[in-house]
């Protein structure tokens, strides 16, 4: 039996080599998604000391352009504040929260079952150094009081950070609590950042834009060395590339801002090379293309 030539092993090398980078590429990139979307929280109920309130926090939404973190609050009572019954509170309670656009209070009835109130905390960040940006509620603090008015006492507080925020992982720590408008509560603090699936997403598509840019000025590089023939096909090809970029860039994960650092860093680039390898092209079609006879 004839053994394989040294050149057919090295043409089925040539193929394998890259079908096995991609495969590697892809299995580390679901990996990565996979365990940053792994779901980490306990849904299990609010557990509060007979004379405690749990006040829980559950995102909803988080908006970078505006610094704004949508947010639902509810609290969860041990015994002592409790009805026979188990349901009702038997005394109001006064929630405040911080730091949010209001600083009204929310006041849970005597003889009513705690309810859940919308309300939105404000963060602090930069949307522009977008998909490395994070934003932070530091600290977010929560004070419960019983009673009403100057009457009213501070009781003990905990805090338990929940929900699911789609892009965003959230992280909370204790901290505390030293504030121009209060010393007395129970603080965390929270951080939002991008989740890996997020950041795989977003690679990938500037990836693409750059391939693109790449491609063109390859193709208009060799025309101008005189490698490869003028075919004014390619204009037609280069342009569609050049109006390829737009849809990319609206894509891309979280909307960054118009002016963002990728904005510098690439899309700018990719565009004036796509546009320098099509006035390229064009220069190399007439000056090697013939005038028609008449």
């Amino acid at each position: 039996m004839a053994a394989a030539s040294p050149v057919s092993a090295r043409s089925r090398l040539v193929w394998v080599a890259p079908a096995l980078l991609l495969a590697l590429i892809y299995a580390a990139s679901l990996t990565v998604y996979g365990l940053s979307s792994r779901e980490t929280g306990d849904d299990g109920p609010i557990a509060a000391g007979h004379d405690e309130v749990m006040v829980l926090v559950t995102a909803k939404s988080l908006q970078p352009a505006t610094d704004r973190l949508q947010a639902e609050v509810t609290i969860g009572v041990g015994a002592d504040y409790l009805h026979a019954n188990g349901d009702t509170l038997n005394r109001n309670i006064t929630l405040l929260l911080l730091p949010t656009t209001s600083h009204e209070e929310i006041v849970f009835r005597e003889g009513a079952t705690p309810t859940t109130f919308d309300t939105e905390f404000i963060t602090d960040g930069n949307a522009a150094l977008w998909p490395f940006d994070r934003f932070e509620v530091n600290p977010m603090v929560v004070e419960a009081y019983e009673g009403l008015g100057a009457a009213r006492e501070l009781v003990p507080t905990g805090l338990l950070l929940d929900g699911r925020v789609d892009g965003w992982k959230a992280r909370a720590e204790p901290v505390e609590v030293d504030t121009d408008v209060s010393r007395n509560g129970t603080g965390a603090e929270v951080t939002f950042a991008r989740t890996g699936g997020n950041l795989i997403y977003a690679g990938i598509l500037l990836l693409m834009m750059t391939t693109l840019a790449v491609l063109a000025a390859f193709v208009a590089l060799q025309t101008f060395r005189r490698k490869r023939a003028v075919n004014t096909d390619m204009l037609g090809w280069m342009a569609a590339m050049l109006f390829a970029v737009v849809p990319l860039r609206g894509i891309l994960p979280g909307s960054p801002p118009i002016g963002s650092w990728v904005d510098i860093a690439l899309t700018v680039w990719v565009v004036a090379t796509l546009v320098a390898s099509l006035a390229l092209f064009v220069f190399c079609w007439w000056r090697d293309s013939e005038a028609p006879t008449p």
